[in-house]
């Protein structure tokens, strides 16, 4: 029963654990950038490097750099019009050979087993009691058959709804935000 301190700061190094867990998912280019303008923002003044930051700092960067609208469907659509094919049923989607292969080699690096480690847990197909730190878990994400579980064309609807276990808010068609809800696993 006795008081605790709790610190007015944030460590420097948990800032991105801190966005991930309010729903921002910043890429590592994102996170360099986002580190470099907190050690730095008073190096003019001070000649200091800063290893912590307060919380309407911290308010202050997550505002700066989160996508203002969040993502809609119409957005993560119009990347499927890009990258996919006209499919038999007339939506776009991208073959899983494709699909894999982008993740792969554009964009932000990953590599074959974060990839797999990423669709397992996605997919809910790690073994019980399995956690994402690699040294933790004597199953590695590339022993578990994901690649099965996706299907051989991905269109926006499946990749949002049964890849990321995301709701699609009604009138999905338009601008409605895409967001987080219950996964049957």
């Amino acid at each position: 029963m006795e008081a605790r301190k709790v610190s007015e700061h944030i460590c420097l190094s948990e800032v991105p654990f801190v966005m991930r867990a309010i729903g921002f998912y910043p890429s590592e280019e994102k996170i360099d950038d986002i580190f470099n303008e907190i050690k730095f923002s008073e190096y003019v003044d001070t000649g200091e490097v800063i290893d912590k930051i307060t919380l309407p700092d911290f308010l202050k960067v997550y505002l700066n750099h989160r996508p203002p609208f969040g993502y809609t469907m119409s957005s993560i659509q119009k990347n499927f019009d890009i990258l996919g094919y006209t499919n038999s049923e007339g939506k776009k989607a991208i073959r899983r050979e494709d699909f894999l292969r982008l993740l792969l080699t554009k964009g932000e690096h990953m590599t074959e087993e974060e990839l797999s480690d990423c669709f397992a847990t996605l997919l809910g197909l790690n073994p019980e009691g399995w956690t994402s730190e690699p040294a933790a878990s004597s199953l590695k994400g590339s022993e578990v058959r994901w690649e099965e579980e996706l299907p051989e064309e991905i269109t926006a609807e499946i990749f949002v709804t049964d890849i990321l276990g995301l709701n699609i808010s009604p009138g999905f068609e338009q601008d409605a935000e895409v967001s987080e809800g219950a996964r049957d696993v």
